[in-house]
């Protein structure tokens, strides 16, 4: 028997992260890239890249952005024919610490430059 996470997880976001998610999302244009993506705003432009590719996974199955997602991640994932439960389940909390991290670092570099 294992013990059960602490926090649920949605779409690969810790539900203890959700706010932090939303805080970032707001930084984020409707369409295209942060500004200043290769200098001040590295973190939230990735953020915002991991964000996308998560949605299409978990919206999509990747029929969109597959390459760029398994490039981004260094995560193979076969998703032809849809995605089942288990799958589904199995993504969530693989990606779960690796978002984290994105949403951490690009928070830190928000708030060092005074956004947040």
């Amino acid at each position: 028997m294992t013990q059960l996470p602490l926090f649920k997880s949605s779409w690969a976001t810790n539900e203890g992260f959700e706010n932090l998610r939303d805080k970032l999302s707001e930084l984020i244009p409707l369409e295209g890239a942060v500004e200043f993506p290769r200098s001040k705003n590295k973190m939230l432009e990735k953020f915002r890249v991991a964000q996308n590719l998560i949605y299409d996974l978990f919206n999509n199955g990747l029929c969109n952005r597959r390459s760029h997602f398994v490039q981004f991640f260094d995560m193979p994932v076969y998703t032809r024919g849809g995605i089942n439960q288990y799958q589904f389940a199995n993504l969530e909390v693989e990606l779960e610490p690796i978002f984290t991290e994105i949403m951490q670092n690009a928070f830190i570099e928000q708030k060092n430059q005074g956004v947040i």
